[in-house]
């Protein structure tokens, strides 16, 4: 599914709708880092990097959120699992301690944030039912995100995916509008 074409989207959910008659996890995992390979003329962000890494990494998350979210309430656990960064971290930007400190992609950064504050509003509209959601960040992971830098990433795909399938099966009594990585609680 191509998570910037709304048709792509409603297709998918019509599909899931049609095949299974429900859907019990949804893991929201499209992501760009177009500014890792960004060129031009710009003092702090690229505009064009910005909007590009907006329409994927947010409203692709909230535009699948909210076409699946029918199908997400018919499942008797349902889990929405964000994959955010803990460079989406305002508290890890800001700490001078954080190794992600030096890093300024300000639309990549903004955009994660962006999806952890979709996850604390999602939380609480889903409060009262069985359906929880959680932010994850699989850590610098070996994939081509940012261009030739597969190679450089410290995490499998494989080493990635223990803190997705963590989220995905939270247990009843787990909390929801959190943001976790494979050690455990990421602040905000």
């Amino acid at each position: 599914m191509d998570v910037t074409s709304p048709p792509s989207v409603v297709a998918a959910a019509e599909e899931m709708a049609e095949r299974h008659g429900r859907l019990d996890i949804l893991v929201n995992n499209a992501g760009i880092l177009p500014e890792a390979a960004a060129t031009g003329d710009h003092e702090f962000v690229d505009i064009d990097a910005l909007a590009r890494t907006f329409e994927t990494n947010v409203f692709g998350v909230a535009a699948v959120t909210e076409k699946f979210l029918p199908l997400l309430h018919r499942s008797d656990a349902g889990r929405i699992v964000n994959v955010s960064s803990t460079m989406g971290s305002l508290n890890d930007q800001a700490n001078e301690n954080s190794p992600y400190y030096p890093s300024v992609l300000p639309a990549y950064q903004a955009s994660k944030a962006a999806v952890n504050s979709m996850t604390i509003g999602l939380s609480k509209k889903l409060a009262g039912t069985k359906l929880k959601v959680t932010a994850v960040c699989p850590g610098w992971v070996q994939t081509d995100l940012a261009p030739g830098n597969r190679e450089q990433a410290p995490t499998s795909a494989d080493e990635a995916a223990q803190i997705v399938v963590k989220a995905a099966t939270l247990p009843e009594h787990a909390p929801s509008g959190t943001f976790l990585d494979i050690a455990g609680p990421v602040p905000w």
